[in-house]
């Protein structure tokens, strides 16, 4: 089909994509920022004509990589209880970070992906955001009333995906520096009760996370 829609032949429900005018959204996006999760983000838009066509390129051998859609959607509800749209779509984008698309429950996969230092980075990856999908989609409003700050959330689903690795086969998402302890603490709860809810509602967890303060936005 192309790179502005390709499709794997053992993966008909995940479509992969490279789509100019979201690459630039997201680097726009970027630029607001100084960084987050201890990573720091760029001073300007860099796309190039080469970054452009790497990225077409990647909506290829991404999608001959990826076979683990089955898998995906099944443990997005066995963690989260949330179904993931039927038709899962990915923008290849020329950022060295990933990131969601929530209003469209997408995600954004970074061309550099497969560069990533840790093993099976693509499937990591993928189920890495398409986990953030699932929390956010479902248990933003429910973290708010728990007394979750707006950035406390997005620390929290990182520090989530720790069990990533104990429900998917040859995943290792290791997670950002600044998690670490409290992905310890995720990591043996869920492997006593199975329970997110358990997990988000515990005292210790909320005050932790909002003490933290890793996503620095850009003065005006």
């Amino acid at each position: 089909m192309g790179y502005n829609g390709v499709r794997s032949d053992f993966a008909k429900i995940m479509i992969f994509k490279y789509n100019k005018q979201i690459n630039k959204k997201y680097w726009e996006l970027l630029l607001k920022y100084k960084g987050m999760f201890g990573i720091k983000f760029p001073d300007k838009i860099s796309i190039t004509k080469q970054d452009e066509k790497m990225a077409k390129q990647k909506t290829i051998e991404i999608s001959d990589y990826w076979n683990k859609d089955k898998e995906l959607k099944e443990n997005i509800f066995k963690i989260y209880k949330y179904e993931l749209p039927k038709v899962l779509k990915c923008y290849i984008i020329t950022t060295r970070t990933s990131a969601t698309y929530l209003e469209k429950k997408c995600i954004l996969l970074s061309m550099q992906v497969s560069s990533y230092n840790f093993s099976n980075p693509i499937s990591t990856t993928i189920i890495h955001e398409f986990s953030h999908i699932a929390f956010l989609d479902k248990y933003s409003n429910m973290c708010k009333k728990l007394g979750y700050t707006k950035n406390g959330i997005q620390e929290l689903k990182e520090a989530l995906t720790v069990i990533n690795n104990l429900e998917y086969k040859n995943i290792n998402d290791k997670g950002y520096k600044i998690h670490q302890e409290l992905r310890e603490i995720v990591k043996k709860m869920w492997q006593a009760n199975k329970s997110l809810i358990d997990i988000i509602s515990t005292p210790q967890i909320i005050k932790e996370i909002n003490l933290l303060s890793t996503i620095q936005k850009k003065k005006k």
